[in-house]
Formats: structure tokens, sequence, C-alpha cells
């Protein structure tokens, strides 16, 4: 087997990873707590794209707009579509991320950090060079935020309580039909 049908085997991850995050979202008003008394704020924003690409006709739906309704996402989700792209804001205990993430093959469409300390022209070499590494530092706390969420996400799917306990309670949240809105759409 090659490395390509590897990775195309285990790309349900990133689409699970992303129902369960939005899950934990709603569950708890955006608070996902990880092991070490961490919490991470998780608010999905205003575009979410299903679909249901193992079918012989791929058929998407996009859900995007200021006030768009999740309800319609999670109607998708019945009908057995599933999570490609999202956007959703990240808040460790201190900065605020933005950021893509597309389900398949979990990778970032895009990062919004916050902004860096600002340098002018006029400043010294140096300035430029501490406000890029500033700039590179909340990259990696952005990506490292992202990591903290997966690295529990996939503790949590090899233990025993995913089939007893998570999973129930996803299909259930799923059946119901209702998001619990938690932050700005």
């Amino acid at each position: 087997m090659d490395f390509l049908e590897i990775l195309k085997q285990k790309a349900f991850l990133g689409r699970e990873f992303l129902t369960w995050l939005w899950f934990k979202s709603e569950q708890s008003g955006g608070r996902v707590e990880l092991r070490g008394d961490s919490v991470v704020e998780v608010i999905f924003l205003n575009r979410l794209t299903l679909d249901l690409s193992e079918a012989d006709t791929p058929q998407s739906v996009t859900i995007k707009g200021e006030h768009s309704e999740l309800r319609e996402g999670l109607a998708a989700l019945r009908e057995g579509k599933k999570i490609e792209e999202t956007r959703v804001s990240l808040r460790g205990s201190v900065n605020e991320f933005t950021l893509t993430l597309k389900g398949t093959w979990l990778s970032f469409g895009s990062l919004r950090t916050p902004p860096a300390l600002p340098v002018d022209e006029a400043e010294p070499e140096d300035e430029w060079e501490a406000s890029f590494l500033e700039k590179i530092s909340l990259v990696e706390e952005g990506i490292g935020l992202v990591d903290a969420l997966f690295g529990h996400f996939l503790k949590l799917r090899l233990s025993p309580n995913w089939e007893t306990h998570e999973l129930p309670a996803i299909r259930a949240w799923v059946a119901k039909g209702e998001p619990v809105l938690t932050g700005p759409q």
C-alpha cells in the first residue's frame, strides 16, 4: 500500500475531529477542557462546508453568512454529510486566533493571529526582526492550540469512553438538531 492510500484511509479522522469539536463547543458553551487544567474556547464562525464525498455523485452544502443557522449543518450531518471545512475562533489563555480548518487532510486554509507589535520604516533592523519573531511565535501558538485539541480528541477517540459515552452523546446531539449558538455568527 502506498503512502497516499494510507492517507486516504485515515482522512476520516480530520472530519470526525471537526464534528467532535463542533459538538464540544456547543455542549460546553465554547469551552473545551484539556488535560492539565487548560481550556480552549472554540467558536464556530460564519462558514461551514459539509459534503458526501463517498457517494457516486458528490454532494456538498455550504452554510455561510453573518446570521447563518448552524441547524442546517446538523440536518446535513443527519443526511450523512461530513464536515469538510469550517472557520473557527480559538482562544487559549491570552490570544485569539481565527482559522479555516479542512477536514479531509486536517489542514489549515488560513490562520489569522493577533497583530504583532507594529514597526515603522524608521526603526532599526533588529526591531523588524523582533516583530517578525513575535509573529512566528503567534503562528506557533495558534497551531499549538489546534495540536492540543487534536491530541485530546485522539486520546478520547482511542479510549473505551468514545464508544460508551462520547459517540452516543454526539449522535443524540445530531439527532436533536438544535445547536446552541455560542458566539458571533
